[in-house]
């Protein structure tokens, strides 16, 4: 190690990340209460725009959930020979060699916009900039911006101690490079394609995409015929209570959010291959389950 290299920084992530599980707990506790309520309508109307409610609430959670894990395991690793850039799935190795310079945003002499959809904890993506090319942020933070110019496109990162890392750099530079960092480039479309190219999990997303798709096709073209259904039985055996006919919309609710947290929580897994085994049973399952209520639909009708 030479003077103080390897070093890695930090994104301030402290009040971003507190956002981000205040946002998905928000989302998931408006997601559960209106499908609680909607469990206790008898007018199909009401009972309807809850189930919509709960559904429009839910769809953004796996997206929050990801931006605080990516806010999480932020980080910009200065070498003697490069830097390293990761922020979740995305991942960026840039030879010090290849870097022309490192400024601060603020030094521009132009205010720098930010991508579209920015907020704390999640300044992310690519903005074509007249004076600069192509700028990809990597950020979490705007008053903490740093530019780095790479043949390619320039990168806005933010470290919390931008002062600490502009001195580490101009040490590295000092130093100089003895063996350059490899260049390396990882993006979350990489990363999907990777298990798209997969032909076991690729079935049975597929799969269970179709049959969950077939599920609400299904409820749909039966619940114009029927005023009341009875879903299941009780512990005596004996039909329960009708229901209006719509709530059989529960069932293909209920095979979207298990194929959505199943898809997300495999994407995970499947980042490792000792722990791709578990990918694989859950995107199973993705499929069985809405094959399950396929036939549970057809013993209620």
């Amino acid at each position: 190690m030479a003077a103080g290299l390897p070093i890695t920084f930090l994104p301030p992530r402290r009040r971003a990340l507190l956002m981000h599980v205040l946002a998905a707990a928000a989302f998931l506790a408006v997601s559960a209460i209106s499908l609680v309520f909607a469990l206790q309508q008898q007018v199909s109307g009401v009972f309807a725009i809850l189930l919509l409610v709960s559904l429009l609430f839910f769809i953004p959670l796996p997206v929050v959930l990801y931006r605080a894990y990516a806010l999480y395991t932020a980080a910009y690793t200065l070498e003697r020979d490069g830097l390293r850039i990761r922020w979740g799935l995305r991942a960026e190795d840039i030879p010090l060699t290849d870097i022309e310079w490192v400024r601060p945003a603020s030094d521009l002499g132009f205010h720098l916009l930010l991508p579209p959809l920015s907020f704390p904890g999640a300044i992310l993506g690519l903005r074509q900039v007249e004076e600069l090319g192509e700028v990809e942020f990597l950020a979490s933070d705007s008053s903490t911006l740093l530019l780095i110019a790479a043949p390619r496109k320039v990168y806005a990162i933010s470290p919390e101690d931008t002062r600490g890392f502009l001195r580490s750099f101009q040490n590295a530079i000092e130093m100089g490079s003895i063996s350059p960092l490899p260049a390396y480039s990882a993006e979350p479309a990489a990363f999907a394609r990777h298990v798209w190219d997969d032909r076991v999990a690729r079935g049975f997303l597929i799969a269970g995409l179709v049959l969950t798709v077939g599920l609400l096709l299904l409820v749909s073209l039966a619940i114009p015929g029927r005023t009341e259904v009875t879903l299941g039985y009780n512990a005596q055996g004996l039909p329960l209570e009708p229901v209006p006919a719509q709530q059989l919309l529960l069932l293909p609710v209920l095979g979207i959010f298990v194929y959505v947290i199943n898809l997300f929580i495999g994407l995970f897994f499947y980042r490792r291959d000792i722990e791709q085994p578990v990918a694989l049973l859950l995107w199973i399952a993705s499929a069985v389950t809405p094959l399950l209520l396929i036939l549970a639909t057809l013993l209620i009708l």
